[in-house]
């Protein structure tokens, strides 16, 4: 049986990779943390209005409007799963809501 210290230990050593796993997500974002949010957001309306016409056209007009590039967005969300609008909101925003 692990003793007290054990225990400690290995819940610090958790901590510690859970902390790193986050960091790691957040480098990955291809635009800033408050800004994925919003763009949830957008999808989420947008889809509840128009529908999803299998591309990734509302996030390439949210990233214009935005100001940010394109390219990096599409290849980061089909690193999750992400190839269409309604799947970058089913598939990527709860994998990323909690950082």
């Amino acid at each position: 049986m692990p003793s007290q210290e054990d225990k400690q230990r290995r819940k610090a050593l958790q901590n510690q990779l859970n902390e790193e796993a986050k960091a790691s997500k957040l480098a990955s974002l291809p635009m800033p943390k408050e800004k994925l949010a919003v763009y949830f957001d957008y999808l989420d309306q947008e889809l509840t209005e128009h529908g999803c016409d299998d591309t990734l056209h509302l996030t390439k007009q949210f990233a214009e409007a935005e100001g940010l590039a394109f390219e990096p967005i599409k290849l980061w969300l089909s690193d999750y799963g992400g190839y269409c609008d309604c799947e970058a909101l089913a598939n990527v925003e709860e994998q990323f809501e909690h950082l």
